[in-house]
């Protein structure tokens, strides 16, 4: 039971990694909600795998 945390891993994401992520979802312009918290790892796969390509 280790109950101390890992040191955090920090990723640098590219440039206009979070445009392309709304362009993606269909919320470019105009005013539209993002999450900004989640209990699942989804959007950070996403993200992810985003600034991998």
């Amino acid at each position: 039971n280790n109950m101390t945390l890992n040191p955090p891993r920090v990723h640098q994401a590219r440039e206009k990694l979070f445009y392309d992520w709304c362009k993606k979802h269909d919320k470019l312009g105009g005013q539209h909600k993002i999450p900004r918290l989640s209990n699942q790892r989804t959007y950070v796969e996403e993200l992810l795998e985003m600034n991998e390509s």
